[in-house]
C-alpha cells in the first residue's frame, strides 16, 4: 500500500499524463482519415450502492456505409483512503497524525457488453437505456474508535512507519523544551509505568527517582512549593545565558546587581522551579541534565498507549476506505474500430 500526501487533482493529473505517454487512442484505434462511431451518454447514477447497477442513457451513430456491431462499458477503479490517529495521553500537545492516498487499483477493463439490437433508432441516432454492474467487494470500509485493539487490522490499514513516526513526534515535542511541562507531568502520573522501569533507568543514569507506581504516590513525588530553597542569578557570555545557582544571596559575586538575584523554590530534584523576572511569576521545567531520563522513560510508551482514550475506553483512530468507478462507454463498428465517450462522470460507491 502506497500513501501520498497529495491532492486528488494532482493524482489524476499525473494519471492522465501517464496514460497519454503509453496509449494513443487515435493511433491504436484508427487509420488516418477513418471515421469512428460518434458516441455520447448521460449517466443517471453517480452514487451507487456497491453491488447495485449504475444506469445510463447512451446515444450513438456512425457514418453511412458502416455498421455498428456492439457497445461496451469499461471502468477504471479508484481507491481513496484516509488514516489518522490522535494523542489522548496529552492535553496541551494536541496532535493528530493524518495521511491520505488516492490510487488506481485497476486500470480500464471491460465491465459489460451490449448487443446493438438492444438500442432503438429514434430517427436521428441509436438510443440505449441500460446499466452496468458494480461489485459488492468495493463497499466502503471504516475502522473508527475501536474498544479493542486489533494489531492485524492496524497493520492492514496503516503504513508500517506510522507508529514510529507518531511516537517520535510525541517524544520530541515533549522533551525538547519546557513548553509541554504539564503534559510531561501528567504522563508520569497517569501512565502505568512499572517499578522495574524506574529501577532500570535509575541504574542507567545514576539517579534515585521514586519507584512508586500508584497515581497518588507519583503525584506526591512530582511536586513544587512556594518555599524558597536557594537562589540564582544569570550571566550572559556571547549571547548565551547561563543560570548560576547559589545557596544564599550573599554567595553572589560582588558585581551582580542584588535586584537580579532571584528565588529558587523547593521542588522535586529533577525540576527547576524558580522566580522568572520575565514573567513576574514562577517558572517550572525539567532540568536539562535529567531530560534524557524522561525522554527514555516516555519513549517506552507504545503507540497504543498514546492514543488510548481513558474517558470513553476507546482508541483514537479513524480509518476510511472508499472506492469509485470512472466509466467509459464505447461503440464498436463491424471493422472492430470504436468511438468512446469523453464526458465521463465518476461513480462513487457506498
Amino acid at each position: 500500500m502506497k500513501w501520498y500526501n497529495i491532492s486528488l487533482i494532482a493524482a489524476l493529473a499525473a494519471l492522465a499524463l501517464n496514460s497519454c505517454a503509453v496509449h494513443d487512442p487515435f493511433a491504436d484505434n484508427m487509420e488516418i482519415g477513418q471515421v469512428l462511431p460518434t458516441v455520447d451518454w448521460e449517466q443517471n447514477s453517480v452514487l451507487v450502492k456497491a453491488g447495485a447497477y449504475a444506469t445510463f442513457k447512451a446515444k450513438y451513430y456512425t457514418a453511412q456505409g458502416l455498421e455498428i456491431d456492439h457497445s461496451e462499458v469499461w471502468t477504471l477503479i479508484k481507491r481513496d483512503q484516509t488514516a489518522e490517529a490522535t494523542s489522548k495521553l496529552t492535553s496541551s500537545l494536541a496532535y493528530t497524525k493524518s495521511i491520505a492516498s488516492s490510487d488506481t487499483v485497476r486500470s480500464m477493463q471491460l465491465q459489460e457488453t451490449y448487443s446493438h439490437s438492444k438500442a432503438e433508432w429514434d430517427g436521428h441516432e441509436y438510443v440505449l437505456n441500460d446499466s452496468f454492474p458494480t461489485s459488492r467487494t468495493l463497499a466502503p470500509q471504516s475502522w473508527v474508535a475501536p474498544a479493542d485493539w486489533d494489531e492485524e487490522k492496524f497493520n492492514q490499514y496503516y503504513p508500517s512507519s506510522f507508529k514510529t513516526e507518531f511516537v517520535d513526534h510525541m517524544v520530541t515535542y515533549l522533551t525538547r523544551d519546557s513548553a509541554y511541562y504539564n503534559d510531561l507531568r501528567n504522563i508520569y502520573i497517569n501512565y502505568d509505568f512499572t517499578a522495574e522501569q524506574f529501577q532500570a533507568l535509575n541504574a542507567k543514569y545514576g539517579v534515585e527517582f521514586p519507584t512508586v507506581t500508584e497515581t497518588g504516590d507519583k503525584s506526591d513525588a512530582w511536586f513544587t512549593t512556594d518555599e524558597v530553597d536557594h537562589y540564582y542569578y544569570e550571566t550572559v557570555v556571547n549571547d548565551v545565558t547561563t543560570i548560576v545557582e547559589i545557596p544564599t544571596r550573599d554567595d553572589a559575586p560582588a558585581d551582580i546587581d542584588p535586584d537580579k538575584i532571584f528565588e529558587v523554590y523547593k521542588s522535586s530534584p529533577w525540576l527547576m522551579c524558580r522566580f522568572s523576572d520575565d514573567t513576574g511569576g514562577k517558572l517550572t521545567y525539567v532540568r536539562r541534565q535529567y531530560m534524557p531520563y524522561w525522554k527514555e522513560l516516555i519513549s517506552s510508551i507504545p503507540f497504543e498507549g498514546w492514543i488510548y482514550n481513558s474517558a470513553d475506553k476507546t482508541y483514537a483512530i479513524n480509518f476510511t476506505r472508499s472506492y469509485s468507478l470512472i466509466p467509459e462507454f464505447r461503440v464498436y463498428d463491424k471493422n472492430g474500430k470504436y468511438g468512446k465517450t469523453t464526458d465521463n462522470k465518476e461513480v462513487s460507491l457506498n
